[in-house]
């Protein structure tokens, strides 16, 4: 009797594979993966940049979304309205306040204009004649500068022109990208939750609720991070405007209150910007010490809004690190300008408050489970098709009845089944289906089962141990 010996292991790596050690493989195995999805955002990332005249309106009517979707719930709720009839209102309502804003600003600034431009011109006289005292500095001096200005505005005239040209089509595409934001608005506003679904309805069965649960839990986080830049906003475009009514320039209150508004969305850079605005504005139409003032009143407000506002309100709401908020500025600035510093932190909170979901941190466990987008999602998989358990008759396309044949049947007579004990020749014609159909059963043919009288008794169904009994020994007798 041999010997029994253990078969040798057989080896699925060749041996100059097998060679190199598992923390190299391992590293080499991330690594090429890494450059995959690195090599796949780039791609998408360029193509985006590509479209920005589709992409822009988009992204601004998704934070809008998320800012009016509370308003038109409520309207829904409480009113009469349907949710297209909501939404409507909701988008009107937010373009009679725009458009309000900038008309009341627009009036102040022209209704000032002349006298903005009076001030102007005596603030850099004014300013002229300071260097000059200064620095001892001579008309002759001054004079070549402006002649020597003219002659280069004059060679790139041209440049001018194309520039010209192009701001024309800039323009162009503004009011084409407001068209595009407003359609979408309108559409995410009414139908926002059946598109979304529809989205994830292409996913895998399997995680077509675990991405909608993460997706909820990242629209929580962006339209806390909207109300909460609003309310921030609102509050350091009043502090300016305060300032501003404070130095006897009411007039040019509700302007730089709109400026202030508006540059507050963007992070880190918009209340720099719109500071320095203030600060510039209030050096031409008064003196340097309301300029002075001016910048000291800037420099408290946006102290009380980095030590105050943010930390209590907007760290709440984002739950981001002040690094990750410069970073992620900074980051969005580089790729895409303006734009990408406006979306920055809005992306972040989305994709922050995903992610903790998607780790098993549930940021927002008050949500808890959308029951009704499950039972949608489990409903499509019930309407999925399956050719294992599809019976007699089924189509294997959505689960349909299968649809009889359209073409005529064969003339062909069919072979009938010959008798038990009886020999038929090959030769031997068989009836058509019509034929036999019409002929009268044979005495070898099995007779129909005769049922059984009231007073016998019955076989019991298949929830009791007799019928079950009975019924077995019956299939093993035949």
């Amino acid at each position: 009797m041999s010997k029994l010996r253990p078969a040798p292991r057989a080896t699925s790596l060749a041996p100059e594979v097998e060679e190199i050690p598992l923390g190299v493989r391992r590293a080499a195995a991330w690594s090429w993966r890494m450059i995959v999805i690195v090599a796949a955002s780039s791609l998408i990332i360029w193509g985006l940049l590509q479209i920005t005249t589709l992409v822009i309106p988009v992204l601004i009517a998704i934070l809008l979304a998320s800012l009016l979707t509370p308003i038109v719930k409520v309207l829904t709720r409480y009113t009469f309205l349907g949710r297209g009839a909501a939404s409507g209102i909701a988008l009107l309502g937010l373009l009679l306040v725009i458009s309000g804003m900038f008309t009341l600003a627009g009036r102040q600034l022209f209704a000032q204009f002349a006298d903005i431009q009076d001030k102007a011109i005596a603030g850099f006289q004014s300013l002229m004649d300071w260097a000059t005292s200064t620095f001892q500095i001579d008309d002759t001096m001054i004079n070549a500068a402006i002649d020597e200005g003219l002659e280069q505005l004059q060679q790139y005239s041209g440049q001018l022109v194309s520039g010209a040209l192009g701001t024309a089509a800039v323009l162009g595409n503004v009011g084409t990208g407001i068209v595009i934001c407003l359609f979408t608005l309108f559409f995410l506003l009414s139908g926002g939750a059946g598109i979304w679904r529809w989205v994830v309805g292409l996913l895998p069965p399997a995680a077509r609720v675990p991405t909608h649960e993460a997706f909820r839990r990242g629209w929580k986080a962006l339209s806390a991070y909207m109300r909460t830049q609003i309310l921030v906003a609102a509050v350091d475009a009043f502090g300016i405007a305060i300032g501003m009514v404070a130095l006897g320039l009411g007039s040019y209150a509700v302007p730089i209150w709109l400026l202030v508004f508006l540059f507050s969305f963007i992070p880190l850079v918009g209340a720099i910007v719109s500071g320095a605005i203030a600060v510039l504005l209030v050096l031409v139409l008064n003196n340097w010490i309301g300029a002075v003032i001016m910048l000291a009143i800037v420099l408290a407000v946006q102290q009380i809004e980095g030590n105050v506002l943010q930390p209590f309100l907007m760290g709440k709401a984002v739950e981001l690190h002040p690094l990750a908020v410069f970073l992620g500025v900074a980051a969005g600035a580089m790729v895409a300008g303006i734009p990408g510093a406006l979306f920055a932190i809005p992306l972040l909170a989305f994709l922050n408050a995903t992610l903790l979901y998607v780790v098993g941190r549930d940021p927002s466990p008050d949500l808890g489970q959308d029951r009704a987008s499950r039972d949608h999602f489990a409903s499509l998989v019930r309407r999925t098709p399956s050719t294992a358990t599809a019976g007699p008759g089924a189509s294997v396309l959505g689960g349909l009845p299968a649809v009889p044949s359209l073409r005529r049947a064969s003339r062909r007579p069919a072979a009938a089944a010959p008798a038990a004990g009886a020999t038929v020749p090959s030769s031997a014609p068989a009836a058509t289906s019509e034929q036999a159909g019409a002929q009268a059963p044979s005495a070898s043919a099995p007779q129909p089962a005769v049922p059984p009288q009231s007073g016998a008794p019955r076989a019991e169904g298949p929830g009791t141990g007799e019928g079950d009994a009975s019924g077995g020994s019956r299939e093993s007798d035949a």
